[in-house]
C-alpha cells in the first residue's frame, strides 16, 4: 500500500509541476518538429543553438 501511495503522490506532483515522462524523447521530436527558417545567418544561428539546446538531454543520456 505504501508503495502505491508513493507512486500516486510522485504522479500528482509531476501532473502538477508539468514533468514529462521520458521528457528526452520529447525534446528530441520537438527538435526534429523545428522547421522554422531564419531570415538572416543571426536568425538562424539563434534557431540552431534552440535545436542543439533541444537536443541536449537526450545527447547526455546516449553518452
Amino acid at each position: 500500500k505504501d508503495r502505491v501511495d508513493d507512486a500516486l503522490n510522485a504522479t500528482r506532483a509531476a501532473v502538477e509541476e508539468g514533468i514529462v515522462a521520458g521528457g528526452g524523447t520529447a525534446l528530441l521530436r520537438a527538435a526534429n518538429a523545428l522547421t522554422v527558417k531564419g531570415s538572416n545567418p543571426d536568425q538562424e544561428a539563434g534557431i540552431n543553438i534552440v535545436r542543439r539546446a533541444l537536443q541536449a538531454p537526450a545527447r547526455q543520456i546516449a553518452t
